[in-house]
């Protein structure tokens, strides 16, 4: 089959072609994302006040993970075919039930924070944890901003408006940038009030695109179909936790190999995940409403054949991307990076480390592509199941491999996880649309 032959059929074309705009329009704040980068790096370097940056983001983050992903997840297929002011009505209950959800949730999880971190961050020098919970609370704005922001987000992508999911994350490293630029300090206060100003510049943009368009109502909510969305997203909120401390395993086993691993292991992220962003974001961004709209008509077949294209070109374009980046690592962090606190030992270990996790880019993709296919079925407790097995293979791989191979194996875990996951996600995918055309014909 050849590449010409894969994207023929005119839908095909559409979401490779939105898929394209999207990565295009998303290279500004990739490159403001890289600058923001290279900025902390020289200022901060592989360090301990990092280190705790980064903890505390990720941990403030989970209970957002948890509940608004989820909604942002089962909502925006519901949102496809609605007129307006049924999607509006829709879309003001689920912001107003998430940061409800999430005002209650937010101060059990600070009570609960201080145990958390002394468990799962065992090694951590005195005083450390202290310093986690503080710049935790400094981030509180940040969580419910973040947990607004991903359901504006959903209701732009179910109406094609891609163009503001590229461009207005574009906000938050210019402001972490800005903090930068007006501090001198190295000092964790800066990378805190820059993540409070970006996401609450997002959130404004974000509200204002959304009222304009008369797609947001926040009263008269009730009977607005909340209900169905609640009982999709309730198992994607629970594979949301297992999903959410993902990322936490990594840290954990970073953490245990000695000070400023998590940091190395950070850097290393860096390009995959903009890789990432441009690609596999895009994709599950573009793929989604086209779906949803083929299986709301019963157009099997259809969505059988769109399937199988876009995950063959997913692969593809994954693979060829992950080989290309991979041969030029070396100079790709030292130019980003090697400066400042930065050193060149600092440049090989992050190298190595960003070229085991590339090699998870084509398997992302085409997961991605599947799992789009699970959500608009409805199939969000498959989805649970698969991210369950996923996330503890991840972590048992991490943990074995992290022992001879160091922080380069705790990539080299989740990377091998992830190849799993896609073939499960694939699996199942092509299982439910095989059940459903053979049902329709049947019938």
């Amino acid at each position: 089959m050849t590449g010409f032959s894969l994207v023929k059929d005119q839908r095909t074309r559409a979401i490779v072609s939105a898929t394209v705009r999207f990565a295009a329009l998303s290279l500004l704040p990739k490159l403001l994302s890289v600058v923001k980068d290279m900025a902390v790096a020289a200022r901060f370097g592989a360090s301990r006040t990092l280190d705790s940056y980064l903890v505390a983001f990720v941990l403030i983050g989970i209970p957002v993970a948890v509940i608004s992903i989820a909604l942002q997840t089962a909502l925006t297929p519901a949102l496809v075919g609605r007129d307006r002011e049924g999607a509006a009505r829709l879309l003001g209950g689920a912001i107003k039930l998430a940061l409800g959800l999430l005002a209650l949730i937010l101060p059990l999880w600070l009570l609960a924070l201080p145990r958390v971190c002394a468990v799962l961050y065992p090694r951590l020098p005195p005083g450390a944890i202290d310093e986690l919970v503080t710049a935790c609370l400094w981030l509180t704005p940040y969580y419910f901003l973040n947990g607004a922001n991903l359901l504006l987000y959903g209701a732009l992508q179910a109406r094609r408006e891609f163009w503001p999911n590229a461009l207005l994350p574009a906000l938050f490293p210019l402001a972490i940038l800005v903090c930068l630029w007006a501090s001198k300090a190295a000092a964790i206060g800066v990378l805190l009030a820059g993540t409070v100003a970006g996401s609450a510049g997002e959130c404004a943009a974000l509200l204002l695109l959304v009222r304009r368009a008369g797609w947001l109502r926040l009263r008269n909510t009730a009977n607005a179909g909340l209900l169905r969305i609640v009982r999709l997203a309730l198992p994607l909120a629970a594979g949301g936790i297992v999903t959410a401390f993902l990322p936490v395993i990594e840290q954990l086993l970073a953490f245990r190999l000695g000070e400023g691993a998590a940091s190395l292991l950070a850097y290393g992220f860096k390009v995959p995940t903009a890789l990432a962003s441009l690609l596999v974001t895009g994709l599950a961004i573009v793929v989604l409403p086209h779906f949803a709209e083929l299986m709301a008509a019963g157009a099997w077949r259809a969505s059988e054949a769109l399937h199988r294209r876009v995950s063959i070109i997913a692969l593809g374009l994954g693979l060829g991307m992950a080989a290309g980046v991979s041969v030029a690592a070396e100079t790709v962090v030292r130019l980003l990076f090697e400066r400042g606190a930065f050193t060149s030992r600092d440049t090989m270990a992050v190298a190595e480390v960003m070229r085991v996790y590339l090699v998870q880019l084509p398997f992302l993709m085409a997961g991605a592509v599947s799992a789009r296919v699970l959500i608009a079925l409805g199939r969000t407790g498959t989805m649970t199941g698969i991210v369950v097995v996923q996330l503890a293979l991840a972590g048992a791989l991490a943990y074995a491999l992290s022992e001879r191979f160091g922080v380069a194996g705790v990539a080299a875990g989740t990377t091998g996880a992830t190849l799993l996951g896609a073939i499960l996600f694939g699996g199942a995918a092509w299982a439910a649309l095989a059940a459903r055309t053979t049902e329709t014909e049947a019938s």
